[in-house]
């Protein structure tokens, strides 16, 4: 996920101090946190798209902060080695005013949804919606085509990633229940190559695949 792409999802502009985007990071950790809408399939997806923006923002501005005073520290050696110039006269001049300081105040919109104004990821988290709901009704035949197409189109994303895996898998748990093992096992690899990271899932996926190798041996 690119920085540009964390600050769209917080709804924050790119000059947004720190405090600002944990402000926009905690609204919506509060409205997208899954125990708040266990009605909603994809509050899971959206609440992890928002910490990952945050952590990513968090961690460059850090970086950005050790940057600076990397820079600092190096002016300031560079001034301690050199001879301090003789102090100025100063001039006999009457006191000058304090010139007026301009402060620019950003605010925040606080009443902006990040994520469902944005038609690409709106359709994104529609389509899961929809793979989460062939899931559930079995129709893993269809499942697999939208996730598939999903894939081409966010070929990046880890929620399509995720969910390509975990459709794979379970239509391999299906299959092994109809006795169709070869092809069971087609897609059980084909879970383990798609989200090799998840590990939760990868042991699963290859008990299944051992599973499915002792009743080929028995047959």
């Amino acid at each position: 996920m690119h920085l540009s792409e964390c600050y769209r999802l917080l709804g924050v502009p790119r000059n947004a101090t720190l405090d600002d985007i944990k402000v926009a990071y905690r609204r919506l950790a509060r409205k997208y946190h899954p125990d708040i809408n266990q009605n909603d399939p994809t509050a899971t997806d959206k609440f992890r798209l928002v910490q990952e923006a945050y952590k990513m923002l968090k961690d460059s501005d850090k970086e950005d902060l050790n940057k600076e005073l990397f820079a600092k520290k190096e002016a300031a050696n560079a001034t301690r080695s050199q001879p301090a110039p003789p102090p100025p006269k100063a001039p006999n001049k009457p006191p000058q005013p304090h010139p007026k300081i301009k402060i620019e105040v950003k605010q925040v919109n606080n009443q902006v949804d990040p994520i469902n104004s944005d038609p690409e990821l709106k359709l994104k988290l529609d389509m899961l919606r929809r793979v989460q709901d062939l899931l559930k009704q079995k129709k893993y035949v269809v499942a697999i085509a939208v996730v598939e197409g999903m894939s081409e189109r966010f070929p990046n994303s880890p929620e399509v990633i995720h969910w390509k895996a975990v459709t794979y898998h379970r239509w391999s748990s299906e299959l092994i229940l109809n006795g169709k093992l070869r092809e069971a096992e087609i897609y059980l690899n084909k879970a383990l190559n798609t989200d090799p990271k998840n590990r939760e899932l990868s042991f699963e996926v290859k008990r299944d695949l051992e599973r499915v190798q002792l009743l080929k041996t028995k047959n």
